[in-house]
């Protein structure tokens, strides 16, 4: 579990689950659903191991702060599990990722492939864009966009571009926050990431033009799409405003102070709630948001 870090999935569940929310029908299929669960699952052990694998050099050096663990005792960094049983588990849960993707359908399992293939490029070298500029923030606003999407394909419904291209810009925003809060343990470790290399003051106020940007995609979303929509649009709103606010407010030169639950918590209560409201249009259960 410590290798696998499955409460910081939460951060990619949270776009994961508004896509299937929105995506499923009454018509969809409740086993593909469970196959795309298990095939998400598996994308985010695969890629939070070959994280783990090339980031012990960097884990050493973290206290637990604005973390879901303390990374000083990932098992790499411990020697509790070695290199290459870690590699091996790697290509387990990849290959279980692609193989339960391959029985959802054709668009979400080359959905999860590029998934794979961004968690790969993000952390393992020659590549490794989490330690270059823009990099880091670019790899997980692709990533957290694409698993939207495939979220969305479990079902089709809702394929909206707007509504796309907003969770694009949402997980942007709310991925700039992470990259800050390690900026005291990535620049121990030599990294150059997009905090360190601009500054924590200056990565954090791109927060707002993205979220200038996100309330304008917001409102034209609530002036012309369906009911379902418009309350998305609302809740991201509402959301997204206070949260980026917050976190400016918290900045210090040496980095961002917040605590973990801050973000974890509403991720995780959002999450379920559309899990639970996929399942009930599944089941037909209320047709008042359809």
């Amino acid at each position: 579990m410590r290798l696998l870090r499955p409460l910081a999935w939460i951060t990619f569940l949270l776009p994961f689950s508004l896509g299937f929310g929105l995506g499923v029908t009454s018509n969809s299929n409740i086993f593909h659903v469970i196959f795309a669960f298990i095939a998400f699952s598996a994308w985010m052990s695969f890629s939070f191991i070959v994280n783990t694998i090339t980031d012990k050099d960097v884990d050493k050096f973290h206290n637990g702060r604005s973390k879901d663990m303390n990374l000083a005792f990932q098992p790499l960094v411990t020697g509790d599990i070695t290199e290459k049983e870690a590699l091996y588990l790697s290509i387990l849960f990849f290959i279980a990722s692609i193989f339960f993707a391959w029985l959802v359908n054709t668009l979400f399992f080359t959905l999860i492939i590029i998934v794979d293939i961004i968690g790969y490029i993000y952390s393992m070298p020659p590549t490794r864009l989490k330690a270059k500029p823009i990099g880091d923030i670019l790899c997980n606003t692709v990533a957290g966009g694409v698993i939207f999407i495939a979220g969305l394909s479990i079902g089709g419904a809702n394929m909206n571009p707007l509504v796309i291209l907003g969770a694009f810009v949402m997980t942007s925003i709310f991925y700039i926050p992470t990259v800050v809060t390690d900026f005291e343990f990535d620049k121990k470790a030599g990294l150059k990431t997009s905090a360190v290399y601009f500054s924590p003051k200056k990565i954090i106020k791109a927060m707002y033009p993205l979220t200038i940007f996100l309330v304008v995609i917001g409102l034209i979303i609530l002036l012309t799409e369906n009911l379902e929509l418009k309350l998305l649009a609302l809740l991201v709103i509402i959301y997204t405003i206070p949260s980026v606010i917050i976190v400016n407010m918290n900045i210090k030169e040496e980095g961002l102070y917040i605590h973990e639950n801050w973000l974890l918590i509403p991720f995780l209560l959002i999450s379920l709630a559309f899990i639970i409201y996929g399942i009930f249009k599944i089941l037909d259960l209320f047709t008042l948001l359809n």
